[in-house]
């Protein structure tokens, strides 16, 4: 892994993208004390998303509902003793 400072960084920045593409480290150090701020890598080219799958209700069909259907807070729980 290369380290440079910023002030180098900034002056050979076309040839850092370079060495980066090539699949080199570039660590890049800042200050007085020279500590480790960032470190330069080549990105991997992101994965293809995959189609989605339909999940736990595919073979199903479709929904709808009809016009006089009404869902209420009071309609919620009416037929809970029968599930019980």
């Amino acid at each position: 892994m290369t380290q440079m400072t910023v002030g180098d960084f900034k002056a050979q920045f076309s040839s850092v993208l370079d060495k980066v593409l090539q699949g080199e480290e570039i660590q890049i150090l800042y200050g007085r004390s020279k500590k480790p701020v960032a470190l330069f890598t080549k990105i991997d080219e992101k994965p293809k998303k995959k189609k989605r799958i339909p999940g736990l209700y595919k073979d199903y069909g479709p929904y709808w509902e009809d016009e006089d259907f009404e869902f209420t807070p009071e309609n919620l729980f009416d037929n809970m003793d029968d599930l019980l």
